[in-house]
């Protein structure tokens, strides 16, 4: 007698937006880029949606790895939400809600609520506080929340204290990344992509990528310039990435006398050849979950000089796979980028030293983790 086919686990991703007018990909959706295709497979089906509308570039970014986004559309405390929320998780017939961001994560609980679904938080930044519209909700709903993630152990206290969920139902989960869809480029072709964007081999090339947005810290490393003392002519600092901060970035840029120096690329669909054109990848954040620009930096092997904050000062081990700061701290941040200049084989060490420790954090184990979790919540179901 045949066995009647498994009934598929149907999972929908819920956050707020994948990008804004300013910002075009934001770091929750690459996560989504990367995930989605690794989780829908048997039993799994994996269902993508957004609160706020899905931009142009989201879409196509998302389409190309066969994932449809959906989104709900309305502001963040519209009621509407919920109803519309409460028909897609109908139409779908979605067995467990996975929540990411404020407005996800209120309308995803309360319709998780009324119709016997279970939801999981993933709480992916340590903001240090709540915003006051969101702390009646937190103070509601937190501790009745029964699965909850975090992306680095600061945020999984941040989301104890702050989102009052229960400590022993948050679990640290790091994101990771799929190191076997890494692309390397050659030494030559690296060189090709500096020329092609007018940059000598002889110059010290530095980057950073990210939102741009003022607690990450790009102001910092203007400062931090400044006081080098190295002529300008000898070095580059690419800001990769779109933000609505970018206007006050670039009069700073001025003030500090780096017009010359710095070059604004605006935001990269594949920043791949980008970043491994590089001497140097900064990450000056103020704060931070555990971005994903910091994995794909490390697994192309990448000298990094990044800030302690959050999720950054758990992975990176200071003097071994990174130079690091104290969030803000323009003085030593200066010190290391002249030490760094200067010093070679010290880049070429600490590089060598992040592309082993990124071994540690294959995205293989976040989805194993991921389909145990869906797989234990429905046996509970049960």
């Amino acid at each position: 007698m045949e066995t009647a086919p498994q009934k598929p686990i149907r999972v929908l991703q819920l956050c707020e937006h994948f990008g804004t007018r300013n910002a075009s990909f934001h770091g929750v959706a690459r996560s989504f880029e990367l995930w989605i295709p690794a989780l829908n497979k048997p039993p799994f089906e994996v269902f993508l949606c957004s609160r706020a509308q899905a931009t142009p570039a989201a879409i196509e970014r998302f389409r190309r790895v066969g994932v449809e986004p959906m989104s709900l559309g309305y502001s963040r405390l519209d009621p509407r939400n919920l109803w519309k929320l409460i028909r897609i998780l109908r139409e779908k017939k979605i067995d467990i809600l996975h929540l990411h961001g404020y407005g996800a994560c209120t309308w995803g609980r309360l319709a998780g609520h009324l119709l016997g679904i279970p939801a999981i938080v993933h709480e992916r930044c340590n903001y240090r506080t709540v915003p006051w519209f969101q702390r009646p909700v937190e103070w509601v709903l937190g501790p009745f929340t029964r699965y909850a993630f975090a992306v680095s152990e600061s945020t999984r206290l941040f989301t104890i204290r702050k989102r009052h969920i229960p400590a022993a139902r948050v679990k640290l989960l790091y994101s990771g990344i799929p190191l076997d869809a890494v692309p390397q480029i050659s030494l030559e072709e690296q060189r090709r992509s500096r020329r092609t964007l007018g940059v000598e081999d002889d110059t010290f090339l530095m980057g950073i990528v990210g939102r741009l947005e003022p607690h990450k810290g790009h102001a910092d490393v203007f400062y931090a310039l400044r006081r080098m003392g190295v002529p300008m002519a000898e070095t580059k600092l690419w800001i990769i990435g779109d933000g609505y901060y970018q206007a006050e970035l670039e009069r700073l840029a001025r003030e500090a006398g780096l017009e010359k120096a710095v070059t604004f690329m605006g935001y990269q669909a594949d920043v791949w050849p980008l970043i491994q054109a590089l001497d140097l990848q900064i990450f000056p954040s103020h704060r931070e979950g555990t971005p994903n620009t910091l994995y794909e930096a490390m697994a192309v092997g990448n000298t990094l000089l990044a800030s302690t904050a959050d999720g950054q000062g758990e992975i990176l081990r200071r003097n071994r796979d990174a130079l690091m700061f104290t969030p803000g701290d323009v003085v030593t941040l200066s010190r290391h980028l002249l030490r760094l200049y200067g010093e070679p084989v010290l880049r070429r060490s600490l590089g060598e030293a992040a592309k082993e420790r990124i071994k540690e954090f294959d995205m293989v184990k976040t989805m194993d983790t991921l389909r145990k979790t869906y797989l234990d919540i429905m046996e509970k179901q049960r």
